[in-house]
């Protein structure tokens, strides 16, 4: 499988997931271990270079990266050591790297991957066993990345052997799981291969039904949150109404503030003058300004959670218009803009969001 691990970058103010794996880099009179990372938008990175798959694929076919650099080469690894280049032996090709780069794409962005086109095509040959179907298969198979096809079907048992079964003619000699035992392909062998998958169809569909029994696992995102308006908030606003600064009397302790943003960062502090001091700002992120330079209650951080909880919880239920409006969006996932802390932001934990969906849901419960 390919080993690589998460990484992400910045382009404005959005995030974009990432995996990154090792590669060599040709410096000219030395070799560096430098990482190469793909991105959901198709970038692909290492050390100061940029491209996409097919410009990865120009800089193996050019040199410029290598797997394998050539034994007795000088090597540099930045801040951890030097000397020569061993022989060096790698299972993979630079086409076998960029295959599941392109794979790791398709995963960034929720869509299959070639071993999930071609496990797709094979229940649908398996309905409609047809020449056409068998093509469709056979094209989508070799399309996954060689090394990675065992993996397909997600059975150690089997590997990709009911593949192999129904890409064979009749009578013709193939590798069985255990390349010592090979395998004579028989009209029956065909058979039971279809019939795996026409199990295996099956069987997934029962699971799939159990998993979403209480609704869907993943909904579509829907990003709130993040955005000013010196001159004035929309009138009417839409989901500008969800805004922790948006102004919304909101009460807490018997006492009442302009907007969430108000009351969150006044309670954060338990000096008197301060508290007052927050609470009077003519807008949220005034608030949130004051707040931040104020000193800090103790246990703030273990509260901040609950005190947002409770903020959010009384302004819905204060303002049945902005609860039609959280409830207006359903069940998408709430990810809230803030570009001042990766605490309540979607860039980071998303806890505002996240307690949105909570109110929503409580909203929803009382309907």
């Amino acid at each position: 499988m390919p080993d690589s691990t998460s990484t992400s970058r910045m382009v404005g103010d959005d995030v974009i997931e990432g995996r990154q794996r090792l590669v060599f880099v040709n410096k000219g009179d030395h070799y560096t271990l430098s990482t190469l990372g793909v991105f959901a938008d198709g970038v692909v990175l290492w050390r100061f270079g940029s491209t996409d798959l097919d410009g990865l694929r120009a800089a193996f076919d050019d040199g410029t990266l290598t797997l394998t650099p050539p034994e007795g080469a000088s090597l540099i690894i930045t801040g951890t050591a030097c000397g020569t280049v061993p022989a060096l032996e790698s299972w993979l090709t630079p086409e076998l790297v960029i295959g599941e780069l392109a794979d790791e794409v398709d995963d960034l962005n929720g869509r299959p991957d070639s071993s999930r086109r071609c496990w797709n095509a094979l229940l649908a040959y398996a309905a409609n066993p047809t020449g056409a179907n068998l093509e469709i298969v056979r094209e989508l198979y070799h399309a996954v990345p060689e090394h990675r096809r065992i993996y397909m079907l997600g059975d150690m048992d089997q590997n990709d052997v009911p593949v192999r079964i129904l890409l064979a003619e009749v009578g013709e000699t193939i590798p069985a799981r255990h390349p010592d035992h090979p395998l004579t392909v028989t009209p029956e062998a065909r058979e039971r291969a279809l019939d795996y998958f026409r199990r295996s169809e099956a069987g997934v569909a029962r699971v799939q039904a159990q998993r979403v029994a209480d609704g869907p696992e993943t909904t579509v995102p829907l990003v709130v949150g993040g955005h000013v308006y010196p001159n004035g908030w929309p009138d009417p606003a839409g989901l500008e109404v969800l805004q922790i600064d948006y102004p919304a009397a909101v009460t807490h302790g018997g006492r009442e503030y302009a907007s969430v943003m108000h009351a969150y960062w006044a309670l954060s502090t338990d000096d008197a003058d301060w508290h007052d001091r927050i609470a009077a700002a003519s807008r949220g992120l005034d608030a949130r300004t004051l707040g931040e330079d104020a000193p800090r209650r103790p246990g703030w951080p273990a509260a901040r959670l609950g005190a947002m909880a409770a903020l959010l919880r009384d302004k819905f239920e204060r303002h049945p218009a902005m609860a039609a409006t959280l409830l207006g969006t359903g069940d998408a996932r709430l990810l809230y803009n803030d570009w001042a802390s990766k605490f309540w932001s979607s860039s980071g934990a998303n806890w505002l969001g996240r307690l949105l969906e909570l109110a929503r849901s409580e909203l929803a419960t009382r309907q």
